[in-house]
């Protein structure tokens, strides 16, 4: 499929955690199929309940800050849309 914006350059395709994103090499523009940006959305909130979970279950007496940091939990977003990073 070609590029809707650039006319000339054919969309590759990469899967991310299951959802397939076309996107142009040249102009960098994202296109999803039918239905992936509802997984997408459906996919970050599950990351952002299971954060909120970790979070509100973390306990501060049982950790010597000190020594531990608690490390914030990428987004799933920011792994899908890291297509150029391959």
């Amino acid at each position: 499929m070609k590029c809707p914006v650039c006319k000339d350059v054919t969309l590759l395709m990469s899967e991310k955690r299951g959802v397939e994103i076309d996107y142009c090499p040249e102009c960098r523009g994202i296109w999803l199929d039918r239905g992936e940006l509802e997984k997408l959305v459906e996919k970050e909130e599950k990351t952002y309940r299971d954060a909120k979970r970790e979070y509100d279950d973390y306990d501060e007496d049982k950790y010597d800050h000190k020594r531990t940091k608690k490390r914030k939990k990428e987004s799933f977003l920011g792994e899908v849309f890291d297509i150029f990073g391959d």
